[in-house]
């Protein structure tokens, strides 16, 4: 979803490491590896090759592939098919197609750009669910369900 005045900033292809922080201000590609943080205003996308093990904290975040870590955007996060992701998601808006692979708590609280990085708006009660973990207690997989 990209903007119309937003062009592709940086791309970092497969065969590709980054470690550390990552910064960039416009749309940015990943099909690489980035060990560490992504910070941006604008839109990620990380390929079905894209790797990252780190914090993500973004305006928009298209995910096919592997995300290790917390995802916080302050607009949308797009989980498309090859998508797997072991971490907690933190945005106003998420859309998983079928075959996307989540494990960890999303919460869809209005986000808000705060110095020091991302955080979820201080509002009202919004929806928090977990995925990938039964629903009821231990030992349980009737996912909560009454017998």
């Amino acid at each position: 979803m990209r903007r119309e005045n937003e062009n592709l900033n940086g791309f970092v292809d497969s065969g590709c490491t980054i470690r550390g922080e990552l910064q960039f201000h416009s749309s940015f590609r990943l099909d690489g590896k980035v060990e560490g943080s992504v910070r941006s205003e604008a839109e990620l996308v990380i390929g079905s090759e894209g790797v990252v093990e780190g914090e993500i904290e973004v305006a928009r975040c298209v995910v096919g592939g592997t995300v290790r870590g917390t995802v916080k955007a302050t607009e949308r996060v797009v989980l498309h098919s090859t998508a797997k992701v072991w971490g907690d998601i933190y945005t106003p808006a998420l859309v998983m197609e079928e075959g996307a692979a989540l494990e960890g708590k999303v919460n869809m609280k209005p986000m808000v750009e705060a110095a020091g990085g991302v955080r979820p708006a201080l509002t009202g009660s919004q929806p928090s669910v977990s995925v990938g973990r039964p629903a009821g207690p231990p030992g349980d997989h009737s996912g909560g369900r009454n017998r």
